[in-house]
């Protein structure tokens, strides 16, 4: 056997295993389903697009979310903590000047937002759909926009009571452990970590769901949607952890210090659309329930997706053999007419 026909042999070998092994367990095949079909859709660049629009919401939120601790720190009640969890979270953050520069910011937040906002969600809505492999653009100009805006409101209003649900959950439990085993054990202070963690875990969870149904205007069904929203959640825990160390190592050193806010936001940004489009791509190459397009009020047909099955192993090409030489016939003897014919 030549090295040709060992090498054609070994990869038919391989690839009829690993199409076994996607046979074998349905999550695996999933997953590779969705990674096609991330790929044949240009995933990666509709990505950066929402990218793009989303560094720029994510300041005017930002510049929005400072304007509302500049009113909390004019409270006596909340100032001592936001002073205390601010000192220990933005070293460098100068507090007098956030509640002198409030009124100006928040007029600069309170235009900035709605418009940076709708962008970011008519880019978002724009690429799952194109996912999904739906019009991008359905309807009326001025409907799609109102209801981009009305997205845009209700994803704000679902994080505000999601993280103060969150907040006060944590702080009930806090205060009854307080109250009567108290809180400086450190089997405790776990607990209250692992909690704080699951509690954070279930806001990420319902706006990664909010993401992959309210943007795109989709109607998943729960076993459809739980899945790709847990790849969101799970992707959104590993960026911040990431982004945490980054943050350590750019603050040690003074001369990352003018770039690294914008560079690690673009790039925190950019891998959690990554994270989103990969679940939209599993959402739409998922096989359970129904899926309707809220634009159309019409089912959502199913993708095209790969086929699992192993390829044929090439044929090796035979070398022509040379004809076997003729062997003549015997001469037959005509007894009556004495003569060979």
């Amino acid at each position: 056997m030549t090295s040709a026909e060992s090498q054609n042999r070994s990869t038919g070998g391989f690839a009829m295993r690993w199409a076994d092994t996607r046979r074998r367990y349905g999550w695996l095949d999933h997953l590779v389903r969705a990674g096609i079909h991330y790929d044949r859709v240009d995933a990666g660049r509709l990505s950066a697009g929402m990218t793009y629009y989303a560094f720029y919401a994510t300041f005017a939120l930002a510049l929005l979310g400072f304007v509302i601790i500049g009113h909390v720190l004019d409270t006596p009640a909340a100032l001592g903590e936001v002073e205390r969890y601010l000192s220990d979270t933005f070293p460098r953050l100068d507090v007098q000047a956030l509640r002198d520069a409030r009124d100006t910011a928040g007029v600069i937040a309170s235009i900035g937002l709605p418009l940076t906002g709708l962008f970011w969600i008519d880019s978002m809505r724009s690429s799952i759909r194109a996912v999904w492999g739906l019009e991008q653009y359905p309807g009326n100009f001025f409907l799609r926009w109102l209801i981009d805006l009305g997205v845009l409101v209700a994803l704000g209003l679902l994080l505000s009571l999601s993280l103060t649900l969150s907040f006060g959950a944590q702080t009930a439990l806090t205060w009854l452990i307080g109250e009567t085993i108290g809180t400086e054990a450190v089997p405790v202070r776990w607990v209250l970590s692992a909690v704080a963690f699951a509690l954070g875990l279930c806001v990420n969870l319902l706006l990664a769901t909010a993401l992959l149904t309210l943007a795109p205007r989709l109607r998943l069904p729960p076993r459809r949607v739980i899945g790709p929203a847990l790849i969101i959640t799970i992707g959104l825990e590993l960026l911040k952890t990431i982004g945490q160390v980054y943050l350590n190592i750019s603050s040690a050193n003074p001369a990352y210090h003018v770039v690294a806010g914008a560079v690690g936001m673009l790039l925190f940004l950019k891998l959690l659309n990554v994270f989103i489009l990969f679940a939209a791509s599993h959402a739409a190459t998922g096989r359970n329930g129904v899926v309707v397009d809220l634009a159309t009020h019409r089912p959502v047909g199913q993708p095209r997706t790969e086929v699992i099955t192993a390829p044929a192993i090439p044929e090796v090409k035979q070398e022509p053999q040379p004809p076997a030489p003729s062997r003549a016939r015997p001469r037959r003897y005509d007894f009556r007419s004495r003569r060979t014919p």
